[in-house]
């Protein structure tokens, strides 16, 4: 999947979510709870429970494999749904009480939805001992992307909030509004901020791209690698690793027969990686990208 498509499915991905919450929110009556409290925290957290599922999933997609995959899921479900749920009771507090606008339960709801997404990454690191800078910086780019979109979106919603009859239409479209808003914003973030990639630029799928974001990226022909390049017997199973150590990125060969080369030059052992290299593994090549370019 290429960043590009990265963004618009976080996006369509996130309106549609948010449109079934709505639609399940219809089915079993949260609308016409009289306690605005109770309603506003069912509501919200429904809605945080799909959105952030939905998000979760295509940063699973784009950047996990097998079962990494439904546990990134499930942390982003229950993140999502208490997230949801702590931002619709405060907004709600905060608009009844103190007269706030009623979107800082939404900004606080898109933090929580935007945080989810690198929580995987962060707890495998601290638990590995390894180094937590690139997972927290996606998780830290996962919040500023969902507190603008819980703002943006929640701008419309509140609008509506203002009356005291809100039409079941308008509702729907308000919260979709709100789903696209916080899933295209931390997707942008996401790419935008992003500090370290790898683009396929010839082989298996052309165009992919992949966020790095762990100590260690696994490319071979395997369906556990993070990078899998499929339909090439020339690549192992097992082929290179891109390592984080110190601060910087290294390229390492699998102890393959091929070897691995690194702008047409074959490595020997753990090599540091600038922006702009080109990795060949069997007839694939891979492209190194780096925000920040390495002396």
């Amino acid at each position: 999947m290429s960043f590009r498509l990265f963004i618009y499915y976080c996006a369509i991905c996130g309106g549609w979510a948010a449109f079934l919450a709505w639609g399940i929110a219809q089915a079993l009556g949260f609308r016409g709870i009289a306690n605005l409290y109770l309603r506003a925290t069912l509501i919200a957290g429904i809605l945080g429970l799909f959105v952030a599922a939905a998000v979760g999933a295509v940063d699973a997609w784009l950047n996990a494999v097998g079962s990494q995959r439904l546990v990134r899921i499930s942390i982003c479900l229950g993140i999502g749904l208490l997230g949801g749920m702590l931002g619709g009771f405060v907004g709600e507090f905060l608009h009844s009480k103190l007269r706030f606008p009623v979107f800082i339960g939404w900004i606080l709801t898109g933090i929580c939805i935007g945080a989810s997404v690198g929580i995987y990454d962060l707890l495998r690191s601290w638990r590995s001992h390894g180094d937590i800078r690139v997972p927290l910086k996606k998780t830290l780019n996962g919040v500023y992307g969902g507190l603008l979109g819980g703002f943006l979106g929640g701008l419309p919603f509140g609008l509506l909030m203002g009356s005291t009859a809100i039409p079941r239409t308008d509702l729907a479209v308000s919260l979709v509004v709100l789903g696209l808003c916080i899933g295209f914003l931390i997707g942008l973030a996401q790419v935008i901020l992003k500090e370290a990639w790898l683009k396929v630029i010839q082989g298996f799928r052309p165009g992919r791209e992949l966020l790095l974001a762990k100590d260690e990226t696994t490319i071979g022909r395997a369906e556990s690698c993070d990078l899998g390049l499929f339909g090439d017997n020339t690549i192992e199973r097992l082929h290179a690793r891109i390592l984080l150590q110190n601060q910087r990125y290294l390229l390492a060969d699998a102890g393959t027969p091929g070897g691995t080369f690194l702008n047409e030059e074959r490595i020997t052992g753990p090599t540091p990686l600038q922006s702009g290299d080109k990795i060949r593994v069997g007839n694939s090549v891979i492209e190194f990208g780096e925000r920040q370019k390495r002396k």
